[in-house]
């Protein structure tokens, strides 16, 4: 019975790492929500603009204000943009873990 409090040590989880984590996570999160609620929208108008003219309602904060209306009406394409950051920025991290763990 040497051995047991070498494995009582290894069944304990450190909290303090999963706390990092999600903090880890929070961070990203709300930094892509962010960037997309704020920068993404300007991205596709000066997009728009450069290859289809002005935009129909108006400048450029217009645009923020149509966007944060659809995405107040519940728009899917509004919201789709909202966490496609996040979501882009996820699935580069899950395929570099999963090269890694080659």
């Amino acid at each position: 019975m040497v051995l047991m409090p070498y494995y009582a040590r290894m069944g304990r989880r450190n909290s303090k790492l999963d706390l990092l984590t999600v903090n880890r996570e929070a961070r990203l999160l709300a930094g892509s929500i962010i960037f997309s609620a704020v920068g993404l929208p300007l991205i596709v108008w000066a997009t728009g603009r450069a290859l289809l003219g002005p935009y129909a309602n108006g400048g450029m904060f217009a645009i923020l204000g149509d966007f944060f209306t659809l995405l107040y009406a519940g728009s899917f394409s509004a919201w789709i943009l909202l966490f496609a950051p996040y979501a882009l920025l996820s699935a580069l991290r899950l395929t570099a873990w999963g090269v890694r763990q080659l």
